[in-house]
């Protein structure tokens, strides 16, 4: 009976010298590949049964290029994986790539051996597939875990979590937008519904009247962005891809529709206070207030005169064209806003510059209302948002986390290549048959042992590659 032809493909001579050695003793006619141009070399010029590639072989994911040649001049082969480290994209490509199975180092050689007869047998090891869901269905399904996770990163807020509201408060209108989303995927229509419409209008009142801040509104909606994506991301193997990016962008299209009309619900409600609690504002030392038409800056509190280091004289003379404030890239955001206050009467705030007369230039959140159509005059609010310190730490923080993860996947191809190899060896001792039983009792404890540090390695970098996931720095 001939021996089934194998091609072994991995960058690791230890491991590739030693599996080989295993594989022949059972029966397996086994090349050797130590890179991938070799692995291309031989498959177009020799026949096999079954391909055995780890996945980074030079580079990472180069396991897959061998497979997925494999799979175009020898479709009928079977096709396993090897990994030192069985991270989730692995798993996901794995599908993808049709592999038949795929193992982490050091693996068992009897599951080796198990699964390739399986899949040549005809009975795959790995369990079938899961039944795809629509994007819209897993959105159903983790309402609650949504609406959850969003509560609490909000409140990671200080000042959002020192207002004094209920559970119910915070998030009454989650779920409404939750399924508009879903309405939406399942559509698709292109704009909201009237009960989606009044439901923003009503959220905006409501913060309104809760005490939050526009910053604060805009802050809640991108949170909900990003806990929806994670989730998304987290049910990838169960969701159907075909139509992943269309749904991702229709989700981002509503919910920015939607924060909209709530910020402008929002800033409708001011004129009613306006003339209380204006000249409040306007003597804030924090808070910058200007009046100004189609170019000039008619008037300004001593905050936003401060904010861009320019004297009032050059107000009182007519001096301060914003629009020569204002660096270019900036201008099409500032012609959006006009447009804005004609239509609707307000602006959704939005971040800019400012050029100050020493050639800085200071990042700012405005947002405005507008005062009369003829003459055309708006007011607006501006907050200074030099915050880069704050972003720069985490920038840090999150380039820390990706070394951290780096290191990770390094220890886990450098001990778990060596411990293979190592467990192969033993594999191929103990089949001696000129052995003594005190040498076998030795070898098997040496097995023993070899586990025990195999499961402690998988243990530990499964418990650090957790840790760090949970210490990725929200940005």
């Amino acid at each position: 009976m001939s021996k089934t032809r194998l091609l072994l493909v991995d960058d690791d001579d230890a491991v590739r010298i030693t599996l080989g050695a295993v594989l022949q003793q059972h029966d397996f006619q086994v090349t050797l590949a130590a890179t991938v141009a070799e692995a291309l070399e031989k498959l177009s010029t020799e026949k096999f049964e079954v391909l055995l590639a780890d996945l980074n072989v030079g580079q990472p994911g180069d396991g897959f290029t061998v497979v997925s040649a494999m799979r175009r001049v020898q479709p009928e082969a079977c096709t396993f994986i090897l990994t030192g480290y069985p991270d989730f994209e692995s798993a996901i490509q794995a599908i993808r790539s049709q592999v038949d199975d795929y193992f982490a180092k050091p693996l068992k050689v009897e599951e080796l051996l198990a699964s390739i007869s399986s899949v040549r047998a005809g009975k795959p090891r790995s369990p079938p597939e899961p039944e795809l869901r629509k994007v819209s269905e897993a959105l159903a399904d983790l309402e609650s875990e949504i609406v959850s996770r969003w509560v609490t990163e909000v409140l990671v807020d200080p000042e959002i979590a020192e207002l004094p509201l209920t559970l119910s408060e915070r998030s009454d209108h989650i779920p409404q937008l939750l399924a508009e989303l879903i309405r939406r995927l399942d559509g698709p229509l292109d704009m909201l519904t009237p009960i989606a419409v009044e439901a923003a209008r009503k959220h905006g009142k409501a913060r309104f009247l809760q005490g939050y801040t526009i910053p604060q509104i805009l802050f809640e909606g991108r949170v909900l962005q990003q806990v929806i994506s994670a989730t998304i991301r987290e049910t990838l193997l169960t969701v159907d891809l075909s139509t992943l990016v269309s749904d991702i962008l229709g989700i981002g299209e509503a919910l920015q529709g939607a924060l909209e009309i709530s910020v402008r619900t929002y800033q409708s409600q001011i004129p009613r206070s306006l003339q209380t609690s204006f000249s409040q504002l306007y003597q804030s030392p924090y808070l910058g207030v200007l009046i100004a038409d189609e170019n000039r800056i008619i008037d300004a509190n001593d905050a936003f005169m401060k904010m861009i280091g320019r004297q009032r004289d050059e107000l009182l003379a007519g001096d301060l064209d914003w629009h020569q404030m204002t660096p270019a890239r900036f201008h099409s955001m500032d012609n959006t806003a006009l447009e804005q206050l004609r239509e609707f009467g307000t602006c959704v705030p939005y971040e800019k510059e400012y050029s100050l007369p020493n050639g800085t230039k200071v990042p700012f959140l405005i947002g405005g209302v507008r005062l009369g159509l003829e003459p055309f005059q708006w007011s607006a609010y501006v907050v200074d948002v030099t915050e880069q310190r704050k972003l720069h730490a985490a920038d840090e923080k999150l380039k820390a986390w990706q070394m951290r993860y780096k290191l990770i996947n390094l220890l886990a191809h450098e001990l778990n290549n060596p411990l293979a190899a190592m467990t192969f060896t033993l594999h191929l001792l103990r089949t001696r048959e000129d052995l003594s039983d005190d040498t076998l009792t030795l070898l098997h404890d040496a097995a023993s042992m070899l586990d025990r540090v195999s499961a402690t390695v998988s243990r530990v970098l499964v418990e650090s590659s957790e840790e760090a996931s949970w210490e990725v720095p929200k940005l």
